[in-house]
């Protein structure tokens, strides 16, 4: 029994697929490699005394500091108020297309 034109497409998709994801992994492969070889790693000296305790109080003002700065941007960004001008105000045309948008379905003209 020969191949027919159907399954033939299938085998031929079937090996694209898996070759496809055979190029992943190896391109995978190689970022894994590259990333291990070309780390900086601590030597056991640094890596003690990276792994000091700080101080916590310090450590507690410079996030309270954080949480300041940020509420005061978030509240000054919420609290501006854009200044209109006359080419961003709305023309009739637009107000009465807009309005049209927002009424029931009952209320429109058919």
């Amino acid at each position: 029994m020969g191949l027919t034109d159907l399954s033939s497409a299938l085998w031929i998709t079937l090996i694209a697929i898996i070759l496809v994801f055979a190029g992943i992994l190896v391109l995978w492969a190689v970022m894994e490699l590259l990333v291990h070889l070309t780390t900086n790693r601590p030597k056991n000296s640094e890596l003690v005394e990276n792994t000091a305790p700080q101080d916590h109080h310090e450590m507690k003002q410079k996030v309270a500091a954080a949480a300041v700065v940020t509420a005061l941007y978030v509240h000054n960004a919420t609290m501006r108020i854009p200044s209109t001008t006359k080419q961003e105000m709305l023309t009739p045309w637009q107000s009465m297309h807009r309005n049209y948008g927002h009424q029931p379905q009952s209320r429109r003209k058919k």
